[in-house]
């Protein structure tokens, strides 16, 4: 089947699927981001929203979860979804005759209530439910046998629960190659950048054999992602390590980086001009400029969850990457072991467990250009957990002014020459 097929097939199973089950309705329209989608997100949010006393389920709070993961629904959503989430957290596991409660029996209405806690709950309340949704995900882990991308999804949970899980990140081989590809826009699946074709074979393979409106749209996301890596340049598709990538290149800039001896025009009154890079905010400013064309998703001064009576403030951040982009002007007075252990205590601040981001890319200007002592500094970074990337860009030489006397001139006057230039 070829992929314009398969999409087509894929397209009109979810949407019918969509259409009779306010659950998958939820569940596609935060996956696939329609407007068609959403509206019928949005409708049966209000529902659930409206239902009380016996007619409560727990399906019910899964929607409210989507729909609060949802930019355009969260404000309207988050304050009825935290009430049913509430009675959702107070019934047991397993009615008193064994049945599971929802949860337990179906893993996307555990991801809906864990999209929905990531958007609207923070401190004390998100930390009480991830220690129920752990208790939850390991009685489902028992009904959920054999392979497939519900078994996958609850590997998924396991990881955003705890990161270093060493059980969820090596249990894998159960899970479809395209799982994490069709979750990626959605910042819950990181798929293996080389397995692009890989992915797009299993994703179309018998592609007019799915049944399962849930799983079509997640085969479609991951076909979108993988066209846009193999066909397109795509910004949506872009990885941390696209971004990192384009990082490592910033020094390529100051090849026409405007620092004038005299003006570039002849125009009357032109004067040369320089571009000064003196500090943090000067640097941080030119990141985001050559960033935020490619990553239009790219934020600033972003504040994250509050450490006691401290807001911590990332620098550069792309929450769909989980991405904190850590800007540092590594001054001449400064040593290795301060900017090391700056960075460290900055690190233990962003990856907190309640923080949505899990990355991070030290980007730093050496105003030193201490090349002799980089390689110490790197040494030192990148044995620090969460730090993806180190990026170090040394003050161009054309910045690194020398003063010398003019001959004849009197005690004191002086003139700034680039270097190579003096005689």
């Amino acid at each position: 089947m070829l992929i314009t097929d398969a999409r087509a097939v894929l397209h009109q199973l979810a949407l019918a699927e969509a259409q009779g089950n306010a659950l998958a309705a939820a569940f596609l329209a935060w996956l696939l981001r329609t407007g068609e989608l959403e509206k019928a997100l949005a409708a049966a949010a209000a529902k659930a929203a409206a239902e009380r006393g016996a007619e409560r389920n727990s399906r019910n709070v899964a929607v409210l979860g989507f729909a609060c993961g949802v930019e355009t629904l969260r404000v309207r959503f988050a304050a009825e979804f935290v009430r049913l989430l509430e009675w959702s957290m107070g019934r047991p596991n397993f009615a008193t005759g064994g049945e599971p409660c929802g949860a337990v029996a179906d893993p996307v209405i555990l991801t809906g209530m864990f999209v929905g806690a990531e958007a609207a709950l923070g401190g004390d309340a998100r930390a009480r439910f991830e220690h129920w949704a752990g208790t939850v995900r390991k009685d489902a882990t028992g009904l959920v046998q054999g392979e497939g991308w519900r078994r996958g999804l609850l590997n998924l949970i396991g990881r955003r629960l705890d990161p270093t899980n060493r059980e969820c990140l090596q249990d894998t081989s159960n899970e479809p190659e395209w799982l994490a590809a069709g979750l990626h826009r959605r910042s819950w699946g990181v798929p293996d950048e080389t397995a692009v074709v890989g992915v797009l074979r299993s994703a179309v393979s018998d592609a007019a054999k799915v049944s399962d409106g849930f799983e079509a749209g997640l085969r479609l996301s991951a076909i979108d992602w993988g066209s846009a890596r193999a066909m397109d340049f795509d910004i949506a598709a872009l990885t941390v390590r696209d971004i990192a990538g384009v990082l490592d290149r910033v020094p390529s800039v100051f090849q026409r980086w405007t620092w004038e001896e005299k003006p570039r025009t002849a125009r009357a009154g032109a004067e040369a001009r320089r571009w000064h890079i003196e500090n943090e905010y000067h640097f941080q400013s030119l990141l985001y400029t050559l960033l935020k064309p490619l990553v239009p998703a790219l934020e600033e001064e972003h504040y994250l969850p509050p450490t006691g009576t401290y807001q911590p403030r990332a620098d550069l951040c792309l929450l769909a990457l989980e991405l904190v982009i850590e800007v540092k002007f590594w001054y001449r007075s400064k040593t290795v072991k301060e900017l090391t252990e700056e960075i460290a205590a900055d690190l233990t601040l962003y990856l907190r467990r309640d923080s949505p981001y899990r990355k991070v890319i030290a980007v730093i200007w050496d105003d030193g250009s201490r090349t002799e002592e980089q390689a110490e500094l790197r040494r030192g970074l990148k044995g620090l957990n969460g730090l993806f990337e180190v990026v170090i860009v040394n003050k161009p030489s054309c910045m690194t002014e020398v003063v010398r006397a003019v001959p004849g001139a009197g005690t004191g006057a002086a003139v700034a020459k680039k270097p190579g230039k003096a005689k």
